[in-house]
């Protein structure tokens, strides 16, 4: 439920969710921010009417990662540098265009550094770097080039010095923002300091800490458990990359001081880096004349079959070495596929693969540039891409997996594992810019099979789609929605809670049995207890409706956790959420649903506006058939980050419905109410909204 600032026929004419407000505290002007905060609130008016709150100075953010722009190897750097740079340039307001004052950041980084320096030299660094706004910690360039527990990790907090020490207490920063489990040390360093300082009377309480999870380590291994499970622990949000780890982190780890809260992670799909935004438009740019025909009347080809991943062993890259090797078996590489395997590391590991590729490679021609060993620039990246015709992401896990998106942006779409455990195929899904291929139960030769098989032109089709989705996303709207979510207080107030209980149960619901229907639709309110003075009809055109028992639930994806996601990314998560329910209730016929604020006083006023599902189920077979059905929806909405769903029944001969709240997660069961709601006539105009969502 979310505040509605478009305007409502524009929403529904693209027939998806809306692009509503962030949180829904945000939203009623109860945001509660560090008391050590630079932002100063005012309640304002929305387009639509809504009560938002205004901030008109800047926030200061501390932003701990390990890897930063130091010596960069993995996508944890250049997700890092993207998260600062979109903070950086994010200097517009999220109000009017009218409006004076606009939401600006200050942000300081403490990123390691690996370094073989005398100590004179690496504070002669500190003093150059502090200027800058980066504090750079010096740890042992042995230790670089890895993230896991035998990264220098215990040298990163303790080589902060006290000069640094220093300057991050001076900068008073209001929140702080950790990457992955190896900035908790050094946030603990400067805790320790603020309550030192605490103690003398001088200092305010530390920044609280907001975790964002990059890579979920204990997934691939055990014994970061602990490691993880403190930094949980610490934080008081969790922000990560995709819903497989938001929902491994809720069923893996406990949350709260007490260590009996259920861990809600905000999910936060990673945006495509600046300057890779920046060459994807201007070849997109280049290429619009000569999409239908070049100058010659011949239509653009690509023939690289690539693979741009991490030469380590959680991400599989020998699946892609041992493609090429049966492809290179059938003869099957010449003018219309050419293999390019981007391979900068060094380990034992990669290096025996890279011995393979070359192997199965040599007798291409130019084989020796089929390899390519060095660290690639964006520029260099969008040129591989460019040529690309299909790029395999080999492993069947990964947090998120960012080449695919890099790829998608430049017209190459990709082949992921089915199952939905690559995270960006969250984002661009089946035939949505990327293939699936069951890589856990298929063998190699199916593989080969597939790619040679593959028809021409659904691969021009996936790539445009996925083009359009990777270029919609940028670094400055990951930042708000970053900065957005570290507002959320980690104990909701009684009152904020009050509300939202009221939202939900005093909302309008419209629901159809038939998806596709735009007929046969119920559109109730709440009763009140009365009828209105005749107003109320049945919608329902068959006149076997009041005769039948009929009850299911209704559940959106749209705007999780209450953020303003926008159309763009509520409607992908529309789509997912459909093959969800479909996977979990193959026998189901869907209908639509629609949730919206109403007011009797001001019918035609829709502050909030959620598009999403009818889950029909017309009675059980047994009472645990029931709950397990009840069990699976309230599971699939708290992995699309929804508070609560409605369960809505009727008997029959009954007018009313019966509508009950259930929340997704234990810590919300204040949401949770049954009120009786019955059919509507209201004002032409909205429900012709209503009909035509």
């Amino acid at each position: 439920m979310g505040i509605n600032e478009k305007r409502v026929a524009h929403i529904f004419s693209h027939f998806v969710g809306p692009e509503n407000s962030f949180f829904r505290d945000l939203c009623r002007g109860n945001v509660l921010t560090h008391e050590n905060t630079h932002f100063r609130e005012k309640k304002v008016r929305s387009k639509m009417g809504a009560l938002l709150v205004k901030k008109t100075k800047k926030t200061k953010v501390l932003f701990i990662s390990y890897e930063y722009t130091f010596g960069t190897f993995s996508g944890n750097g250049v997700l890092a540098a993207s998260t600062v740079r979109g903070f950086l340039n994010d200097d517009s307001s999220d109000f009017d265009d009218d409006d004076d004052d606009a939401m600006t950041t200050e942000i300081l980084v403490v990123c390691a550094r690996p370094t073989e320096l005398e100590e004179e030299l690496r504070m002669e660094k500190e003093d150059e770097e502090e200027d800058k706004g980066v504090l750079s910690v010096p740890v042992p360039k042995s230790k670089w080039g890895r993230l896991d527990k035998t990264c220098a990790h215990e040298e990163f907090a303790t080589n902060v010095s006290e000069k640094q020490l220093e300057a991050i207490v001076k900068f008073r920063a209001d929140v702080v923002l950790g990457v992955d489990w190896s900035s908790l040390e050094v946030y603990e360093r400067i805790r320790k300091r603020y309550q030192e300082e605490e103690e003398d009377g001088f200092s305010p309480p530390p920044p609280p800490l907001t975790y964002l999870n990059y890579r979920v380590f204990t997934l691939h291994d055990e014994s970061h458990r602990a490691l993880e499970q403190r930094m949980i622990t610490a934080s008081t949000h969790v922000i990560c990359l995709c819903i497989n780890d938001a929902k491994f982190l809720r069923d893996a780890f406990v949350g709260g001081d007490d260590g009996k809260e259920m861990v809600v992670a905000v999910v936060l799909h990673p945006p495509l880096r600046e300057d890779v935004l920046r060459d994807a438009k201007n070849a997109l740019a280049r290429e619009k004349p000569s999409l239908v025909t070049s100058t010659t009347g011949a239509k653009k080809k690509r023939n690289a079959l690539t693979c741009v991943v991490r030469l380590s062993k959680e991400k599989e890259p020998e699946r892609f070495v041992e493609l090429v090797e049966e492809l290179a078996k059938r003869d099957a590489f010449g003018d219309t596929l050419v293999p390019i395997l981007v391979a900068p590391a060094t380990s034992e590991f990669a290096e025996g693969l890279k011995k393979r590729f070359r192997e199965a490679t040599k007798n291409i021609p130019n084989a020796s540039e089929l390899c390519i060993e060095s660290f690639l620039n964006a520029t260099q990246l969008g040129e591989i891409y460019s040529r690309t015709k299909l790029n395999v992401h080999p492993c069947r896990k990964d947090a998120y997996g960012m080449t695919v998106i890099e790829a998608a942006a430049f017209g190459a779409p990709s082949l992921v594992c089915s199952g939905g455990k690559v995270g960006s195929s969250e984002l661009l899904m089946e035939n949505q810019g990327v293939f699936s291929f069951d890589y856990e139960n298929k063998s190699v030769e199916a593989l080969a099979d597939f790619i040679t098989n593959i028809d021409e032109n659904r691969l021009e089709e996936v790539a445009k789609i996925g083009r359009e989705r990777a270029l919609a996303y940028d670094e400055t709207e990951y930042a708000r929605l970053i900065s957005k979510g570290m507002m959320i207080p980690k104990e909701r107030g009684v009152e904020t809670i009050r509300e939202l209980a009221e939202s939900y149960a005093n909302a309008l619901i419209a629901f159809s049995l038939d998806y596709e229907s735009r007929e046969s639709v119920t559109i109730m309110t709440r009763s009140r207890g009365k009828d209105d003075d005749g107003d109320d009809v049945n919608i329902i055109s068959s006149s076997s409706a009041k005769t039948i028992e009929l009850e299911g639930w209704i559940i959106t994806a749209d705007n999780p956790h209450s953020m303003n996601t926008g159309i763009g990314a509520n409607a992908i998560a529309k789509k997912a959420l459909e093959h969800e329910l479909l996977d979990a209730f193959p026998r189901v016929q869907l209908g639509r649903s629609l949730t919206s604020e109403y007011d009797s006083d001001d019918p035609d006023e829709m502050k909030w506006i959620e598009c999403g599902y009818f889950v029909p189920f017309i009675g059980y077979k047994t009472e645990e058939s029931k709950m397990s059905v009840e069990q699976r929806v309230l599971e699939i909405g708290r992995n699309f980050g929804q508070n609560a769903v409605y369960f809505i029944s009727r008997t029959s001969g009954e007018k009313a419905f019966k509508v009950t709240v259930v929340p997704c997660c234990a810590n919300m069961d204040a949401l949770r109410s049954t009120v009786e709601m019955v059919p509507r006539k209201i004002p032409s105009i909205r429900r012709q909204v209503v009909l035509d969502y």
